[in-house]
């Protein structure tokens, strides 16, 4: 029987996947989970997750970080609360589970008392969706563009930009021929994502409410990033479109996190059109033409801020749900 601290047991199969003997890998964490450690459950969760080098199963890494968390490992339990928020991957939401999960860790987490307040806050129904939006308001038919006033209160703005600052990194941009990610200077802000394994009921909650407003499902939408630009930078005229064959980003929608700032507007100079917003306020437009095919009129830009920090959410949409289902081959 293996002891519940059981030091050398990670690094031991971390070892032997390196050299390719993953079943022996793959064994040895499953012995170290059923003899109690923490560290063997969330080693096995996070290749779950990855996809690497075990096949990819989101279900399966969910319930092992939910192991892992029972077994002791507190940095665990954020994780499995946010795969339990959102059911990435179609291993299914249990939304309850994960706001009872949440409300136990208030008592000493600053963080999840900080959730379950805003979660409060919100007009939701018992499963996270909003039960009212505010108004559209058309600004242009082609290609359509509209705005939404107060589409995100001021604490959850202050939330997101909390959230995000520790996290921002220099932005990229898909190449439009090999559609691989690389720095480009069309786009000079920094930017944080929040991939399904860090979107915490606050932000998948508010995800639900950009489904709404878009008229698609959440399971369309790459994640949640949050962009930063401070004097100088800016993101050049561009459309927000993907090179032929790709599952297309169909919508896109903005939302100011800040309004203490001078430029920066969202310009669509093809239609003569420049939108400043104040903080909270969510700009909304579609990419493509009726026949699917990018909108030229669509192009846009982030103009050159001028002064102050301008900070925005960001929401790109595909034509359908994007694929989780890992790197094929895999075994077990």
């Amino acid at each position: 029987m293996l002891l519940r601290s059981a030091p050398q047991l990670v690094p031991r199969a971390l070892a032997l996947a390196q050299q390719g003997r993953i079943a022996e890998a793959f064994d040895l964490l499953t012995q170290g989970i059923e003899a109690g450690d923490a560290m063997a459950a969330a080693t096995l969760a996070n290749w779950r997750l990855a996809g690497d080098p075990i096949r990819r199963d989101l279900g399966a890494a969910r319930a092992l970080f939910g192991k892992a968390a029972a077994l002791g490992l507190a940095e665990a339990e954020p994780i499995h609360i946010a795969l339990l928020a959102n059911g990435a991957g179609g291993c299914g939401r249990r939304w309850s589970e994960a706001l009872a999960l949440l409300n136990k860790r208030q008592a000493t987490d600053a963080l999840a008392r900080r959730q379950a307040q805003l979660l409060a806050a919100m007009a939701i129904d018992p499963e996270g969706n909003p039960l009212a939006l505010p108004q559209r308001e058309g600004l242009s038919e082609t290609p359509q563009i509209a705005v939404r006033r107060g589409f995100l209160s001021g604490a959850e703005c202050q939330y997101l930009a909390d959230l995000a600052v520790p996290l921002l990194q220099p932005s990229v941009v898909v190449h439009p021929q090999t559609g691989q990610q690389r720095r480009d200077p069309v786009r000079t802000a920094l930017f944080a994502a929040f991939p399904f394994v860090i979107e915490d009921p606050v932000i998948h909650a508010l995800n639900r409410r950009i489904m709404a407003a878009t008229a698609t499902a959440y399971e369309q939408g790459e994640p949640v990033q949050v962009l930063s630009y401070v004097p100088g930078q800016e993101y050049k005229l561009h459309s927000d479109c993907l090179p032929p064959g790709n599952n297309q980003r169909v919508q896109t929608l903005l939302v100011a996190l800040s309004d203490n700032f001078a430029g920066g507007e969202t310009s669509f100079p093809r239609v003569n059109l420049n939108i400043r917003v104040a903080a909270g306020d969510a700009i909304q437009f579609v990419n493509v033409d009726a026949r699917g095919q990018p909108e030229q009129l669509a192009w846009h830009a982030g103009l050159p801020l001028r002064s102050g920090r301008k900070l925005l959410l960001s929401k790109w949409i595909r034509a359908a749900p994007l694929d989780l289902s890992g790197p094929p081959g895999r075994p077990f």
